[in-house]
């Protein structure tokens, strides 16, 4: 005998289904962290988690990338910015690196201007970065040569200052003081997530992973807003 479902109970079940599902999608998206399983320390594991939430990858992808590479924490960022920068997947970018070549000849092959390394910059950022700065501002289509060390460093400080909204001269000047970029960008996470504890700030700009978090809208206000000018420089720029 077939049970008759009450007429209420009926009309609530869509509901019930959708908030099912839901608690299901939300969950899942908490309890992913990119850096599952690599023997990171917690700063480095926030500040890549972070990074992954700023340029936003596909999932499969991102986690098969950031376990390929010899260094996520100087890798990861570095293989991100190029993969927005030349619209090219993230493996893309990462087999090019696996394949000997350094970080500027990356930038190179992948018809990127040197200018994604320095927006927000419009004056000389000192040293260590003010040697390349100078000879990107002189000649913003030319080839920029730079040791992997300065260009992972950019890498890092394009994900600290933009995905908090900061200076990027303000970043430069806590690197300066000894404060590693992992260091910043996880202090300025706990720093958000007190606040949000506390009903303060925005909370709909979480980090971690991309929906770790809560749905982090740096990314998506970079991109819409002018905020992450790389895109716009590109075009602007054209081949190095």
């Amino acid at each position: 005998m077939r049970l008759r479902m009450r007429p209420i109970l009926r009309l609530l079940l869509p509901a019930i289904l959708l908030l099912a599902a839901t608690v299901g999608t939300a969950r899942a998206a908490v309890e992913f962290d990119i850096t599952a399983g690599l023997p990171l320390g917690d700063d480095d594991r926030i500040f890549l988690n972070v990074t992954n939430s700023y340029y936003a990858p596909q999932r499969a992808e991102a986690v098969s990338v950031i376990r390929r590479c010899p260094d996520p924490v100087d890798d990861y960022p570095a293989v991100l910015l190029l993969a927005r920068a030349s619209h090219r997947s993230p493996a893309a970018i990462l087999d090019l690196r696996l394949g000997g070549l350094d970080w500027a000849e990356v930038m190179y092959r992948m018809h990127v201007s040197p200018s994604v390394l320095f927006v927000g910059m419009d004056r000389d950022p000192g040293p260590p970065y003010g040697k390349a700065w100078g000879t990107w501002k002189q000649n913003p289509r030319g080839r920029l040569e730079i040791k992997d060390r300065h260009f992972v460093e950019l890498a890092k400080l394009r994900v600290s200052a933009g995905a908090f909204g900061v200076s990027p001269y303000a970043v430069v000047a806590e690197r300066r003081n000894g404060t590693r970029y992992e260091n910043y960008v996880a202090e300025r996470h706990r720093e958000r997530a007190r606040g949000r504890g506390k009903g303060e700030g925005n909370p709909g700009r979480g980090h971690g992973h991309g929906h770790e978090h809560g749905n982090d809208r740096n990314h998506g206000n970079d991109r819409e807003h002018g905020n992450d000018r790389e895109h716009g420089n590109d075009r602007e720029h054209g081949h190095p």
